[in-house]
């Protein structure tokens, strides 16, 4: 191995160690997706709220898998088993559907409530309730280019109640409102802007409290300074007596990893054999650099000696005079060949062999038969052979093998 290749191997080896150092001790950059789930430890899951849930209320929290629709099963209402409880539900959209929708409203007009916080309300459930908002997304690409924005509630009691940040929130607002029925309980404040984000609207004997920012109940929120005031003060609007019912279809879920080695890095046994691999090739790699090469013996071309070997057997030859020798040497190899080549017996050179001879080799079949003429000739006749004779017999050969 020359000088250039020991270097290009011992930088390719120093980079791709570097890159497994620096990838391995380097900190992660945090997810900021809005995932809602509470499984999920990213600053935009809910694993927290999930945890403390039970310290907000004096009353028992139940967590709903199921959707709203299995919920409140066909009945439910005639059996009057829902009676003081309070509907939770915290995601970035709402997608119910207008059967789920119908229930809700009816759960609520029963004299219970409902506290949904999302960005994104059905338009079937903005009709029942006579109201207009603005919906804004988090998108965690364009953070650095948001405004500050301040969430804080109405109550002046509460004034410890309020976040301020750039990170999460959306800055939704509600654009249109039936005020008879309908209470401010908090607002959203943006490039001098104020408007209403958190609403309790009267629907029947219930209430449903509307609340435009979910992510004030996320894990960076609540672990972030005192934050968690004002996610404490937003529930606390839900009235003390009433039970919790909190909603969390689809929010449950175990959190999978989007990288193509997630299933070998959350096995121990196969994580360790990973790291294992990926060392022995490095040591490999460096080892084999300075690895001793046997010498390898130079072999020459082989040197084609037939022109040299017939020139000295023809001067041989032609120095004793024995033209029969020459011819009959001549046709011995002319006989090996056809053997050797076309696979024919040259026991009978007949009409027949000639025929065969003809079909294999191609050759016109008068050359043949003139050479053929010429070999039996030599072969069965015993008579004094001269030049002339060797030289039909040599231009013979040469015609077939043109």
């Amino acid at each position: 191995m020359d000088k250039s290749n020991k270097t290009i191997l011992i930088i390719a080896g120093v980079i791709i160690f570097l890159y497994i150092l620096i990838s391995w001790l380097a900190p992660k950059p945090l997810d900021w997706t809005p995932s809602y789930n509470t499984k999920d430890k990213i600053p935009m899951g809910m694993y927290v709220l999930n945890r403390e849930i039970d310290s907000f209320f004096y009353t028992y929290v139940e967590r709903s898998k199921v959707s709203v629709n299995d919920y409140f099963y066909e009945g439910i209402f005639e059996d009057s088993v829902l009676y003081d409880y309070n509907l939770l539900y915290i995601n970035k959209d709402l997608k119910w559907n207008q059967e789920e929708i119908t229930k809700v409203c009816r759960f609520v007009q029963e004299g219970n409530s409902a506290f949904i916080s999302t960005i994104h309300l059905p338009d079937e459930l903005k009709d029942s309730l006579k109201i207009e908002f603005t919906g804004k997304d988090f998108f965690p690409q364009m953070m650095m280019f948001f405004d500050t924005i301040t969430v804080n509630l109405a109550d002046t009691c509460l004034e410890m109640a309020s976040v301020t940040h750039f990170k999460g929130i959306s800055g939704s607002y509600f654009t249109a409102y039936d005020t008879t029925y309908t209470k401010v309980l908090g607002h959203v404040e943006r490039m001098h802007n104020k408007d209403a984000n958190f609403i309790a609207v009267r629907y029947g004997r219930g209430v449903f409290y509307l609340h435009l920012e979910p992510a004030v109940f996320t894990n960076y929120f609540l672990l972030e300074g005192d934050h968690h005031y004002y996610a404490a003060s937003a529930l606390s609007y839900i009235p003390s007596y009433q039970e919790v019912i909190w909603s969390l279809h689809n929010q449950t879920s175990k959190v999978i990893s989007d990288s193509p080695y997630r299933f070998i890095l959350s096995q121990p046994a196969l994580k360790w054999a990973w790291y294992l691999l990926i060392a022995g090739t490095l040591f490999f790699v460096v080892f084999n650099i300075r690895r001793s090469q046997r010498a390898i013996k130079s072999i020459h071309i082989p040197v084609n000696t037939s022109v040299e070997f017939a020139r000295t057997i023809g001067n041989m030859y032609y120095q004793e005079g024995d033209i029969r020798n020459v011819m009959h040497s001549k046709i011995i190899f002319l006989m090996e060949r056809i053997r050797s080549e076309y696979h024919i017996s040259t026991e009978k050179t007949d009409d027949k062999f000639i025929h065969i001879l003809h079909l294999r080799s191609g050759k016109d079949q008068k050359i043949i038969e003139k050479l053929m003429f010429l070999v039996n000739k030599h072969l069965d006749t015993d008579y004094t052979c001269t030049v002339d004779d060797l030289s039909r017999l040599n231009t013979a050969i040469e015609n077939f093998y043109k």
